[in-house]
């Protein structure tokens, strides 16, 4: 029997992280898929499903998440170029994420992000299979417990992912009716510009760009390796400018990343601003651009200099009508689990 109780959830399908989103409840989870590894299991001292999620289809078993990260030699990034690939991979991660949150047989309610340059032939076809029973079969590769459910799925809507900050933001702001605005999403590994004009996303004037987060630690790790003659690889940087230190330790002697980070941030703002100033200027002359968003978890990198150059560039009325949201990585989750509640 399916319980009258309906439960909202927001997803933000990122090209590195999937963000999760359910009242109390939030999921960060590696956005790939992979094959299984067969070989020792049981061995983790993490023995928490998130980190260890197969999903059981049919005859098949797909790692999803952080075990396709550390364990699966067969990857499948669920996005890249700015765009999500393929709507039934999708499907699996949202199943598994969606196992993660209900307990019970429950009705849900969906409301997911996707990059800004997926086709609409991949929303239309996520939101299809996003609709009615599911049945959901999850194992745990730790402890090997199985957790098998079914759940009724009353509605889904796809929508670029900026708009869940954009929605998020406005409804803090007290705004009652849908004002221009642009939210700039800097992710992992592709920024997202999104335009809202008279409520409806501008595709025109929204675009995708591959300069974002790895691009500034690919552009770090090249110059610290001609300083230092080391072979210094991104995602070690990418950790350090995640725990805010600025200095790595290479070759057992210390050095300073503050300088060459605040150099290549100011360049990478650079060239998204001038792909802001490109789209915008394809808007119909009646525009008036009110808010300026700054998302995703580049904001911590990009955010400020972005900010200053939307400012001393008079692109904004008032300087406080440029935010960065309080949470710029679950900000888009979190206005898409609001944007549910609303169905």
């Amino acid at each position: 029997m399916m319980s009258n109780m309906t439960i909202h959830v927001g997803i933000d399908l990122g090209t590195s992280t999937i963000k999760v989103v359910c009242g109390s409840q939030v999921y960060m989870i590696p956005s790939i898929i992979g094959e299984p590894n067969p070989g020792w299991t049981g061995m983790s001292l993490d023995k928490s499903l998130v980190n260890n999620m197969v999903l059981i289809e049919e005859d098949q078993e797909w790692y999803v998440g952080e075990l396709a990260r550390t364990q699966s030699e067969v990857k499948r990034p669920l996005a890249s170029e700015g765009q999500m690939k393929s709507a039934e991979e999708t499907f699996i991660a949202i199943k598994a994420a969606l196992g993660l949150l209900v307990d019970e047989d429950e009705d849900v309610i969906v409301s997911t992000g996707v990059p800004v340059a997926t086709s609409m032939n991949v929303m239309k076809n996520l939101s299809r299979m996003l609709k009615g029973q599911i049945n959901i079969e999850i194992r745990n590769d730790a402890t090997n417990e199985i957790k098998s459910l079914t759940i009724n799925i009353k509605k889904t809507l796809v929508l670029p992912e900026p708009f869940g900050t954009y929605y998020m933001v406005l409804k803090s702001k007290g705004e009652e009716t849908a004002v221009d605005t642009v939210i700039i999403d800097i992710g992992h590994g592709s920024t997202d510009i999104l335009t809202m004009y008279q409520g409806r996303p501008m595709r025109t004037a929204s675009g995708s760009l591959v300069e974002a987060t790895d691009t500034l630690t690919s552009r770090m790790a090249k110059a610290l390796g001609e300083k230092t003659g080391a072979i210094i690889k991104p995602f070690d940087l990418m950790m350090t400018i995640k725990k805010g230190k600025d200095t790595v330790m290479i070759g057992g002697q210390t050095y300073s990343i503050k300088e060459i980070r605040e150099y290549y941030a100011k360049q990478i703002s650079k060239i998204i601003i001038d792909e802001v100033l490109r789209l915008i200027s394809t808007l119909p002359p009646d525009a008036f651009v009110e808010y300026y968003i700054i998302c995703g978890g580049g904001a911590y990198n990009f955010g400020e200099s972005i900010k200053e150059a939307i400012i001393s560039g008079k692109l904004v009325s008032k300087p406080d009508h440029v935010v960065i949201p309080e949470n710029p990585v679950l900000s888009n989750a979190m206005g898409f689990e609001l944007v549910a509640k609303t169905q």
